[in-house]
């Protein structure tokens, strides 16, 4: 190591060197090297017993101080401000939290609404196009109704009139009934007149025959066969 240096070992109040230490920052923006110039610059006004250049490190000291008062002042507000902020902030981002929250369940909401409303705009068109249906199907029933009422109508009609021509056809089937039977009765009694005449007719025929070959004598005395004297006026053979 040069003579020229030095390496000491002192010992002096914290809280003076670190107000030292900040006071060379600031004035330089760094410590280093710009300590042991400073110390030495002290020790030369403290050596050389400069009385002004110790008065005005004092006073440099002092304003110093006041300044760094000042500064620590301005930093302790600023740090209560800084906390307030902080403060301020965290609620902030607390409350855009719930809020974001409640946006995402409003959008979840949202979305959940949206397709129960597809969903039920889907079953309103469904139900639309059934009763679209249903309206065609019962103006199709309603003109078949109609259809089938006038159709029911006319067969009503041709029924009554069925039943009248039924009713009339009857009658006139009665009437025609009622004298075939006449008719039939008339023919039986004619048919039973001409087999009675047959039979006597035929009876007649056998009885001229009869008399065909009677004798002279026979018939002088009227000695005439039975079969003859059964045909005599008011003898028949059923009593007529």
């Amino acid at each position: 190591m040069s003579e020229e240096y030095v390496r000491k070992t002192i010992k002096m109040n914290n809280k003076l060197w670190e107000k030292f230490q900040e006071k060379i920052e600031e004035e330089y923006g760094t410590t280093y090297k710009h300590t042991s110039q400073e110390i030495e610059k002290a020790i030369e006004n403290y050596v050389d017993n400069d009385v002004l250049n110790v008065e005005k490190t004092k006073a440099k000291i002092n304003n110093l101080n006041d300044e760094n008062k000042n500064l620590q002042d301005e930093v302790s507000q600023l740090l209560e401000e800084n906390k307030k902020l902080n403060d301020d902030l965290l609620e902030s981002m607390t409350s855009l939290k719930r809020k974001d929250e409640i946006i995402k369940k409003l959008e979840n909401d949202l979305s959940t609404l949206e397709y129960e409303r597809n969903g039920l705009k889907g079953s309103l068109d469904s139900l639309e196009k059934e009763v679209e249906v249903l309206n065609n199907e019962n103006t199709r029933l309603l003109d078949e109704n109609n259809n089938l009422k006038n159709e029911n109508k006319r067969l009503e009609d041709k029924y009554i009139e069925q039943v009248e021509e039924t009713n009339r056809q009857v009658k006139e089937n009665t009437k025609i009934k009622n004298k075939r039977e006449h008719a039939q009765e008339r023919l039986n009694k004619t048919q039973d007149e001409l087999n009675d005449t047959l039979k006597r007719l035929e009876k007649y025929s056998f009885a001229i025959g009869q008399v065909k070959n009677m004798s002279f004598i026979d018939r002088l005395f009227n000695r005439l066969p039975s079969e003859i004297k059964e045909l005599q006026p008011g003898k028949s053979d059923d009593g007529d």
